[in-house]
């Protein structure tokens, strides 16, 4: 028996070591959760305050990556809805202090006459028309003075599919344990990349779509658009462009489509590819990947936001 107990203590040992490692350094063991909706298809649960790869991860109430927001607007208050999908998220690696909208909050303030500003992130990753325009018919546009939605040419035509949640993607309880998580569903994603030399992707497979599905996409697009105007609010629509359309200066199949729905529902349609390109040509790097901006990546978009907002923000709403 005391034979067994020096490597039964070292294997302790190394499981308590690993499980702290995993938990403390790498950042596991707490993953913002998501849950379905009948309607939305999925959003993330509310009331969520993590920690993940050392990035603050806060969800409100309603779903939002924001604070605490209510849903009446405050008489001192100039409020303003960003939605989007992981661009305007900024996933596990994006700090909340580092998201554009909570930047933009800070930013307007100089413009919004006294008031204080209050930015809803309302946002998931692979949120697509359907998506937004679910969300909006839930829980309405909380009295917005001005609703920004921020697409790329892509966004067209991802629909929602109401499939069953990936756990490695969207997970919905936390794991057991942090050293687990690791072990289950990032060593697997990331190792055969890692041992060919290239970084691993956080990207999931999609199907080619259809003239259907951008149809579809289309459609709830604008009745998004049209019910954004319809609450009072001032819309404006930010097209975020891929990495790949900067550098070869031809937007993606999408793109004209996103500018005639916005000249057809009257919405103010802000192309954000110069502001980003001129910054790639000053030597900042802005994308994590071929579509998600980093730290960096979420300054130009705030900064993009804040040049078109500002003057929105001393107008009354209707």
């Amino acid at each position: 028996m005391k034979r067994w107990l020096i490597p039964l203590a070292a294997i302790c040992a190394l499981l308590l070591a690993g499980e702290w490692f995993a938990r403390s350094v790498l950042g596991l063991g707490d993953p913002p959760l998501s849950i379905t909706h009948p309607r939305i298809e999925y959003l993330y649960a509310p009331n969520q305050d993590v920690r993940r790869f050392g990035k603050r991860f806060l969800v409100n109430d309603y779903s939002m990556r924001s604070a605490p927001l209510a849903a009446r607007k405050g008489a001192d208050e100039r409020r303003v809805l960003v939605f989007g999908d992981s661009v305007v998220n900024g996933g596990n690696l994006t700090d909340h202090q580092d998201l554009a909208t909570t930047r933009l909050a800070h930013d307007l303030l100089p413009f919004a006459g006294g008031n204080k500003v209050v930015v809803g992130n309302v946002s998931a990753g692979s949120w697509g028309p359907g998506n937004w325009l679910a969300y909006s018919q839930t829980y309405g546009f909380f009295e917005a003075d001005v609703v920004v939605l921020v697409a790329s040419s892509h966004d067209v035509t991802d629909n929602p599919t109401f499939a069953p949640l990936d756990p490695n993607t969207h997970p919905t309880k936390k794991p057991l344990l942090a050293l687990t998580e690791g072990l289950t569903r990032y060593l697997p994603r990331y190792l055969p990349a890692f041992l060919r030399g290239g970084g691993g992707s956080m990207s999931e497979g999609k199907q080619e779509p259809t003239g259907q599905d951008r149809a579809r996409g289309l459609a709830d697009l604008r009745a998004f658009l049209l019910a954004a105007r319809a609450s009072g609010a001032a819309v404006v629509l930010v097209q975020w462009p891929e990495r790949d359309e900067v550098a070869a200066g031809v937007p993606a199949d999408g793109f004209a489509d996103l500018t005639e729905l916005a000249s057809e529902t009257g919405v103010r349609n802000v192309v954000a590819a110069p502001a980003v390109a001129a910054a790639l040509a000053q030597g900042r790097a802005l994308y994590r990947d071929k579509i998600h901006p980093n730290d960096e990546g979420q300054q130009v978009l705030a900064d993009v936001l804040r040049r078109e907002l500002s003057p929105l923000m001393s107008a009354e709403r209707p």
